[in-house]
């Protein structure tokens, strides 16, 4: 069973004066073969005007900390969905 938790919110003022709402979450999800250890993951979405983007990297460790501060990092450069995948790997990389 995956959950989700909203750990960090931001509101960036475009140039053209619109508002973008990113909510940053940590996702967590077990696996059937082994139901007593966790998989944390990230979610990231993006509201726009109408629209709404969203992505979502599970499974990146099992080690909440280690997510927890990726997440912390994503939101504080205000990441958004479309280049997520990139940065957080380069993240993993380099053991952040």
């Amino acid at each position: 069973m995956k959950q989700l938790q909203l750990l960090f919110s931001n509101e960036v003022l475009l140039e053209d004066a619109r508002v973008m709402k990113l909510d940053y979450c940590l996702t967590e999800r077990s696996l059937e073969s082994d139901q007593n250890t966790p998989y944390y993951g990230v979610r990231i979405t993006k509201r726009l005007d109408d629209s709404v983007e969203a992505d979502e990297i599970t499974g990146i460790s099992t080690s909440r900390d280690v997510v927890v501060s990726i997440i912390k990092k994503l939101c504080q450069h205000e990441v958004t969905p479309i280049s997520m995948v990139e940065i957080v790997d380069d993240l993993v990389t380099q053991g952040v």
